[in-house]
């Protein structure tokens, strides 16, 4: 901790930001700079009464109990990396009123998602905006931009549950919710990390996993393989260099049936499988598809290290990119290889605080003298987000809430896929979070078809052959040679249509 002069004057007791942090800011700086990749644009919204002004009240309590909301960054004069953070005692945010019951809901998806994407402000300075928004189809609700360096998808919806909680308290009288627990307790045990035991037996993992392993191979998520480019020049090469072009970018979900959902969820509790652990075996089989049925395959997994009450109830960004490597044979089954690949994910989940830059540099031990600093064997980000209890105002709040996550625009890399459950029905919503260059929404939609079906093999099937499921989810000549112009007709709001 250090004193820190403000602009104005005030001097403020500020401390370094954290490695998930860092994280974040440098890959913003080096692959989305003047783009707004760190904005998290979300809304939630619902039909039903609604009193406003005790919404609006509930929201300012709820920024009162969360420290990250009242979060704001400092940097030095002297070295503009050197970020710090420190909490306001009090927020100057304003909840603002935004009235598009005159417009479509596709005229209110665009305005939001605009706003979205407006350049945050950073330092000295509010970097969280919330409004409430009345929609013309009976729905509103709040809309919150955030700052990812302040918050991530999982303290978004803790502050949105506490809202909620608080809301319904002092319209029905139900109990108070307990309170959030504070951030900079929780950020110094991150910052004492640093220089601690664990640290070093975290590095000594890492590199006893990746320096001193076999060298992995890339898998790509198109079908035109860049790793088979760029060994025409370079026989041999096992890694890919796909950091390029501008981090532009656009956003499509995927839906599993609630049917087949559900013969996913009923495997993993009949075989007490980790949820997370199945569906990462139903990604890396659909990329065994897509690259020559490589058995070798690695991608990045996302996780949000949040073991204990304090860590779940403070807020901030806890993330971290973890490098997820299986070696599946196609005689072994779907199950044994979910088992397989859940004992390394536990093992990893031990040592998922140090650094992913820390985590880089020992994978770069094995690679070649010639490769980049980014060069990668994975060619995406997975994270999965499991079902959160949620509370409702009533009863209608219940039937008719809506969460929707809006486009900024903008990715720090070629791809990110999320995983999470619809509350409607408990069913599998995929998203993907692309870079529009190179074009790869044919090639997403088609790796989408193989997971999907792969995932439904081994939950039908849970001793079937990954080597079967290969066969049954083959590439055609026509899926491997016709792409078709493949136009995005998602729509973030369009379960807003339907109601």
């Amino acid at each position: 901790m250090i004193e820190k002069k403000l602009r104005n004057g005030q001097v403020v007791k500020a401390y370094p930001i954290s490695n998930s942090q860092k994280m974040m800011f440098l890959m913003s700086l080096k692959y989305g700079s003047g783009y707004p990749v760190n904005n998290i644009g979300c809304g939630y919204y619902w039909q039903g009464d609604l009193h406003i002004g005790i919404l609006k009240e509930s929201v300012y309590e709820a920024i009162e109990r969360c420290d990250t909301m009242r979060l704001r960054f400092t940097k030095d004069k002297k070295v503009s990396l050197n970020l710090h953070q420190y909490v306001t005692e009090k927020s100057e945010l304003v909840i603002e009123d935004w009235d598009y019951s005159y417009k479509t809901i596709e005229e209110a998806e665009e305005e939001l998602t605009k706003i979205s994407r407006q350049n945050i402000p950073m330092y000295e300075c509010e970097v969280h905006k919330i409004a409430v928004v009345k929609f013309k189809n009976g729905y509103h609700g709040l809309f919150i931009r955030f700052h990812h360096l302040a918050m991530d998808a999982y303290s978004v919806k803790m502050f949105l549950n506490d809202v909620i909680e608080i809301y319904k308290s002092k319209t029905q009288g139900t109990p108070y919710p307990k309170p959030m627990r504070p951030y900079i307790p929780v950020l110094e045990k991150e910052l004492e990390y640093q220089e601690s035991e664990q640290c070093e037996i975290d590095k000594k993992y890492w590199y006893d996993s990746l320096a001193k392993s076999t060298e992995p191979i890339f898998t790509d998520f198109m079908i035109d393989n860049r790793l088979k480019h760029q060994q025409e020049k370079n026989p041999g090469q096992r890694y890919a260099d796909i950091h390029s072009g501008l981090p532009d970018a656009d956003i499509f979900n995927m839906s599993m049936s609630a049917e087949d959902s559900e013969k996913v969820m009923k495997l993993c509790n009949d075989r007490n499988l980790s949820i997370f652990a199945v569906l990462s075996m139903g990604v890396r089989t659909g990329l065994s598809c897509f690259n020559d049925n490589q058995e070798d395959v690695s991608f990045k997994m996302i996780i949000n290290r949040r073991g204990t009450i304090a860590e779940k109830k403070s807020g901030g960004l806890r993330i971290n990119f973890l490098p997820m490597r299986s070696i599946i044979k196609p005689e072994e089954t779907f199950v044994g290889a979910v088992q397989k690949i859940s004992e390394v994910q536990n093992e990893m989940y031990q040592h998922a605080s140090l650094s992913f830059m820390e985590t880089l540099k020992e994978r770069h031990k094995s690679m070649p003298e010639n490769s980049k600093a980014d060069s990668t064997y994975d060619s995406f980000g997975l994270s999965y987000q499991p079902l959160m209890k949620s509370t409702y105002i009533d009863e209608e709040m219940e039937k008719t809430a809506k969460s929707i996550w809006y486009n900024n625009g903008s990715t720090m890399i070629p791809l990110y896929v999320t995983i999470r459950h619809r509350k409607q029905d408990n069913g599998l919503d995929f998203c993907f979070e692309y870079r529009k260059e190179p074009p790869a929404e044919y090639d997403l939609r088609l790796l989408y078809t193989k997971i999907e079906k792969s995932l439904v093999l081994g939950a039908e099937n849970p001793d079937i052959t990954v080597g079967e499921i290969l066969q049954k989810i083959a590439l055609t000549d026509a899926e491997r040679n016709g792409k078709p112009e493949c136009k995005n007709s998602h729509n973030l709001l369009k379960s807003l249509k339907t109601t």
